[in-house]
């Protein structure tokens, strides 16, 4: 999705008339092909998609995690999928374990 700042810049450019298209795909960083469907209309505008199950943006300042050591917002993901590959790794060991007592059995 393109920026709503990136398509007002190309319909200014487009208005001005002072550049072509490819002009102003170049300087913009979009391709020609979305600066032409801009400027005929064919794009439509996108409103921003808010999605709630993201999280919300972190407040304050990076903290050192005290669990990797890492400058982190909290909780550290890093440490939360460490955490949980290992609590996998156990379920797998324990359950190897299970398996080989019972083919002794």
């Amino acid at each position: 999705m393109i920026a709503p700042e990136i398509v007002l810049e190309i319909r200014r450019h487009l208005a001005e008339a002072k550049l072509s298209q490819r002009q102003i795909a170049r300087l913009t960083g979009i391709s020609r092909a979305t600066v032409g469907a801009i400027a005929s209309g064919r794009r439509p505008d996108y409103e921003p998609r808010v999605r709630d199950d993201e999280p919300e943006r972190p407040q304050g300042p990076a903290v050192r995690c005290p669990g990797c050591g890492g400058r982190v917002y909290l909780p550290c993901r890093l440490c939360r999928v460490r955490a949980i590959k290992r609590r996998e790794r156990e379920r797998q060991k324990h359950l190897a374990r299970f398996v080989a007592s019972c083919a002794r059995s």
